[in-house]
């Protein structure tokens, strides 16, 4: 009995399990197709999804772009403000974003809130400042002092022996000095500590009267802007130093020089580490060359240069009489020389400066145009004290108004 029972119910599990085996088999086939059918459906659909909201976050993203970039504002609201007690008519300057004051007494330097860095006291009656990264020269108009300071504290100080013409500074704070005695004028390169690198007398009666100095970013070449009114006629000397390898093998270290006649160069500026610009009174000269800088091209404006102003990458030029009635008219230009934007604009200008945002600034004694990147006026207002400067901030529409005796954070509306 248990034999045949066992091997009746062996019989049949094995059946029914052989059948369904069989069944599961076929099953298993038919499910493996579909399955991948829809596989490959859902991830055609999910693909097709992913770029259907990829484009449509680009088309918001470039729609947002384009709204803010034409977008004008008519007003602000003040995020915070903070008073100051300002004295003997102060000066200010944006050094690395954050505020640089400045008077007759000393300098101070502070965050966008107030929080202070450094405070450097001095007695001068014509301070001037001259920066390059994250260095700045301050030091007196005919005076004997110069200052070098970073974003931190002092670096150091140099006492001269003659009067102080010029100065200019490079991006590790080493400085040239132009001074002047009894007609007679001195150059002198020192570190940001004060030390003296090199010195030396201009002969004017061979090259002229020195008008302009400039440093490179690296500090390693020196231009210098020569007036020579002798024989009779008028002529500019743009002569180039190099205080590295490639100059020590040149006489007095001048490794090129030009001669312009008919034409006053009162500054010289170098934009880049190796774009030099000079500005002429009816032309605008580039100089570019890492060792010995050769002319470039030449900008010679149909009208009379009222200002000018420039960063790292850009300069401008302003003009009277704009079209449509304004009154000025601004043309903004690339290191190559290429112009890039044309704005014609009415505000009675005091300064016109290149933001750190890449927008342009124009002020007046109380107001302030603001034009973004394409030549737009995105803002415009009159207020009601004296506006010494506008600082960007961190968003389009957020900014510093330096106003008499008070700073505001604001946001455009």
């Amino acid at each position: 009995m248990r034999i045949v029972q066992s091997t009746a119910l062996d019989y049949r599990e094995k059946t029914i399990m052989a059948g369904t085996r069989k069944h599961n088999l076929r099953t298993v086939e038919v499910n493996r197709e579909d399955f991948n059918k829809k596989l490959k459906n859902h991830r055609r659909r999910v693909g097709v999804l992913v770029i259907f909201v990829l484009a449509l976050l680009a088309s918001a993203a470039i729609a947002a772009y384009i709204y803010f970039e034409n977008k004008v504002y008519t007003g602000y609201d003040v995020v915070s403000s903070i008073k100051r007690t300002d004295t003997s008519a102060p000066g200010f300057a944006n050094f690395q974003g954050k505020l640089l004051k400045y008077t007759n007494d000393g300098a101070l330097y502070t965050n966008l809130d107030g929080g202070l860095i450094w405070n450097q006291t001095y007695e001068m009656d014509e301070p001037r400042l001259e920066m390059q990264g994250n260095y700045v020269a301050i030091y007196e108009l005919n005076g004997t002092q110069v200052y070098i300071l970073d974003t931190v504290n002092l670096q150091g100080s140099i006492k001269t022996t003659m009067p102080i013409q010029k100065v200019s500074i490079a991006s590790q704070g080493v400085v040239a000095i132009l001074m002047e005695n009894d007609g007679t004028s001195y150059l002198q390169v020192c570190d940001r500590t004060g030390n003296e690198l090199a010195s030396g007398e201009l002969h004017v009666q061979n090259s002229g009267y020195p008008m302009d100095i400039a440093l490179s970013e690296g500090g390693e070449k020196l231009a210098v802007s020569m007036l020579d009114i002798s024989g009779g006629s008028v002529k500019t000397v743009i002569a180039f130093y190099n205080f590295g390898t490639v100059g020590q093998s040149s006489i007095d270290n001048i490794v090129s020089s030009y001669s312009y006649a008919d034409v006053v160069i009162p500054r010289i500026r170098y934009l880049s580490q190796d774009t030099m610009a000079a500005f002429g009174d009816d032309r605008v000269i580039l100089f570019t060359g890492a060792q010995k800088p050769a002319e470039g091209k030449t900008i010679e404006p149909a009208d009379e240069v009222k200002s000018i102003f420039y960063d790292q990458k850009h300069f401008g030029l302003v003009y009277d009489g704009g079209s449509g009635g304004k009154d000025h008219r601004l043309e903004l230009y690339d290191l190559s020389g290429e112009q890039r934007m044309k704005i014609d604009f009415e505000t009675e200008y005091t300064d016109i400066e290149l933001l750190a945002n890449g927008e342009i600034c124009i002020l007046g004694e109380d107001s302030c145009e603001i034009f973004n990147k394409k030549g737009i006026c995105k803002f415009q207002h009159q207020f009601q004290n004296y506006l010494y400067k506008v600082i960007p901030g961190n968003s389009q529409i957020s900014y510093t108004f330096i106003l008499e005796g008070e700073s505001q954070r604001v946001k455009l509306k």
